[in-house]
């Protein structure tokens, strides 16, 4: 079973009590596009989280309620008269592109989009401040009336070799969050003279345009090592890991992109090297990124066999105990580096004093979710074993080595998606009995869990048929 993305969704809470007014939403994507192009208005994208569970630990008399100052009627008025909105959930399919495309991966979003469905501003967040929200469609106005990416693209076709130009529109895609500007990057470098490569800026501004690993671009950058090595010194650890994270997938998409299997391995070796003295980590690296590239070229027979090494080698030589011990380690040093101690934290006595006040009592706190279980070892056991499957392999060996992967994923997190995998290697083997009887309990664990199990159900009734 498929698992869902690693997603950062960031919120304010609000506990308080009111009616919530709601805006004019369209019914689509294609709607809204089509009304913001009449109209001449920008549209304003909502996209909402899922799944979100409520508060716990919360005094007896404070009542939960999640409120934001875009219900306020001034905030929901302005955004009637100036947007065209369309309302949707993450999951929604028809703006997968546009999250994608732009980098958004903190939620609730306020995508601001033009007729032609390019994103100019963008921003995330609840608040119970109206003022967020009357800033947020303040900027958004502004930076509609600005020259549009299109337009920028066009001076730059008429003009490649100005890189006033060229500068104006990297910048123009960084700030809406599209990180994919190594083509560009290419060209900027081209157009520089080689003693511009001995100013810090220069360089900087070539590294966090993300280019090729294996393209002129990082190559002229590097002819001044000083400035690299002071740049990966001095410059703030968020800011390097962006510059690492940019030149490897932009490397990677490009070679998918046309099949280019060195330009793969250059990507890959990149990756490897960030982590300098961690051999193991840095092979991790190296492989995750080739078994990506074969999986997405759809090199069935070399991600069968990398993959099969790989996860035996990374995966199966250690015991469930240490790995769940490893894994202690890694959630505690995660905490500590994403969660620091606030300065102003509210109290146990701070509580109490707000409970004794005459009338409703409000309590605002930001609150972070993270879904870090697709980096955990059960996750990317099941993940590894769910792909065997996808392609379709008849191959025992190979099966054999699937569910020896997903039994190990239900040994450390036994749930129900990872007996939903387990039981369909298993019909896959020919085995369907035992099939039969891990749906069953995938079916029993979703219940627990309080999850969907139609699905499941489903899936069982393919099999007991055999017709999966």
């Amino acid at each position: 079973m498929k698992n869902l993305i690693t997603l950062t969704c960031a919120l304010f809470l609000i506990y308080t009590s009111g009616i919530a007014q709601e805006l004019k939403t369209s019914k689509s994507l294609k709607s809204a596009l089509e009304q913001s192009s009449t109209a001449k208005k920008p549209v304003l994208l909502i996209v909402d989280v899922i799944g979100i569970p409520k508060p716990t630990n919360l005094p007896p008399n404070v009542k939960v309620n999640f409120k934001s100052g875009l219900e306020d009627q001034e905030v929901i008025n302005s955004i009637n008269e100036n947007f065209v909105v369309y309302k949707t959930k993450m999951t929604d399919t028809t703006i997968r592109s546009i999250l994608g495309k732009s980098n958004i991966r903190s939620f609730p979003a306020y995508v601001f989009l033009r007729a032609n469905k390019e994103v100019f501003f963008k921003d995330f967040g609840n608040s119970p401040d109206k003022q967020k929200y009357t800033t947020l469609i303040d900027s958004a106005l502004m930076a509609f009336k600005s020259e549009s990416i299109s337009d920028l693209e066009t001076a730059f076709n008429a003009d490649k070799n100005n890189n006033a130009s060229l500068v104006k529109l990297i910048d123009a895609r960084k700030k809406v969050g599209i990180m994919n500007n190594a083509e560009l990057i290419e060209q900027y470098a081209n157009n520089l003279k080689i003693g511009d490569f001995n100013n810090y800026k220069n360089v900087l501004y070539i590294l966090e345009a993300g280019p090729y690993s294996d393209g002129n671009a990082y190559k002229l950058a590097y002819t001044n090592r000083k400035i690299v090595d002071s740049i990966y010194k001095t410059e703030p650890v968020q800011k390097r890991v962006a510059i690492n994270n940019a030149i490897i997938s932009n490397t990677m998409a490009e070679a998918a992109k046309n099949k280019n299997v060195a330009k793969a391995y250059a990507g890959a070796n990149f990756a490897r090297n960030t982590w300098t003295r961690d051999y193991r980590g840095g092979e991790k690296a190296y492989n995750n990124q080739i078994l990506w590239y074969y999986s997405t070229v759809k090199d069935t027979t070399s991600y069968l066999k990398t993959a099969s090494y790989f996860y035996d080698s990374f995966y199966m030589n250690i015991s469930a105990d240490s790995i769940k011990k490893i894994e202690i380690k890694e959630r505690e040093a995660f905490t500590k580096t994403h969660f620091p101690t606030t300065n102003n934290p509210v109290s146990k006595e701070k509580m109490d004093s707000l409970k004794k006040i005459p009338g409703k009592v409000i309590y605002t706190q930001s609150v972070t979710s993270f879904n870090s279980s697709s980096n955990s070892y059960a996750n990317e056991l099941n993940n590894a074993a769910w792909k065997f499957y996808e392609t379709g392999t008849k191959n025992l060996n190979y099966l054999s080595k699937a569910m020896i992967w997903s039994r190990r994923s239900i040994e450390l997190k036994p749930i129900a998606g990872y007996y939903d995998t387990l039981a369909h290697i298993l019909y896959r083997m020919g085995y369907n009995e035992e099939a039969i009887k891990t749906q069953e309990i995938a079916i029993e664990k979703a219940k627990s869990e309080k999850t969907q199990t139609t699905q499941l159900e489903s899936e069982l009734k393919k099999i007991k048929a055999k017709t999966l």
